[in-house]
């Protein structure tokens, strides 16, 4: 049996062979073009992603360093003011000192042979104010009875001698025993 070609149908696949070919070469050069962009592209993302590393690094030291200085920044304000309000309660608290009230206890608690030369308030930060009291007494027993006396004296919560001496006489000096008593005033103790 011998075949003849020539006498069927002879269908030409060659353009269509053609065209294929042509698209595989032109889809080829295209994903091979694709392929350098996605290239090129990851290597530009790999390097800006390493750029926004180092910059959130960075924002997240400066943060850091930011509260930090924030908090010293504070704490030193509050020790500022801490200072300050002391300073200003002392000076309320100084305002606030009666002197009619504590010259009222003081004429009832000495006796009557002292006399107040000087009174020296000093207010303490926990709030107490010590009072130095220079008096002059007739002699040594003054000195005792006015100890005794402050001592009894809920007003005053210590008592205590600082100087004794006796000034020599000049006109116009007193005369007597000059003593500063040293007290503890608490205004809020009944006269």
């Amino acid at each position: 049996m011998v075949l003849n070609f020539a006498r069927r149908p002879f269908r030409d696949y060659r353009p269509v062979y053609l065209v294929a070919g042509a698209a595989l070469l032109v889809g080829a050069i295209l994903f091979a073009i694709n392929a350098s962009f996605y290239g090129r592209f990851r290597a530009d993302v790999a390097d800006t992603r390493e750029e926004i590393a180092w910059l959130q690094k960075r924002q997240e030291r400066a943060v850091a360093l930011a509260e930090q200085a924030r908090r010293a920044l504070s704490a030193f304000e509050l020790s500022d003011m801490a200072v300050e309000s002391r300073g200003l309660l002392r000076l309320v608290e100084e305002r606030r000192f009666s002197w009619t009230g504590f010259l009222a206890r003081l004429e009832r608690v000495l006796p009557p042979e002292v006399r107040v030369a000087r009174l020296q308030p000093k207010f303490q930060e926990t709030g107490e104010v010590l009072v130095d009291v220079t008096l002059v007494g007739s002699g040594p027993e003054s000195v005792v009875r006015t100890s005794a006396a402050l001592a009894r004296s809920p007003s005053s919560a210590t008592v205590e001698l600082r100087t004794e001496t006796r000034p020599e006489s000049k006109e116009g000096a007193p005369e007597g025993l000059v003593f500063v008593l040293s007290t503890v005033y608490q205004p809020q103790g009944t006269p």
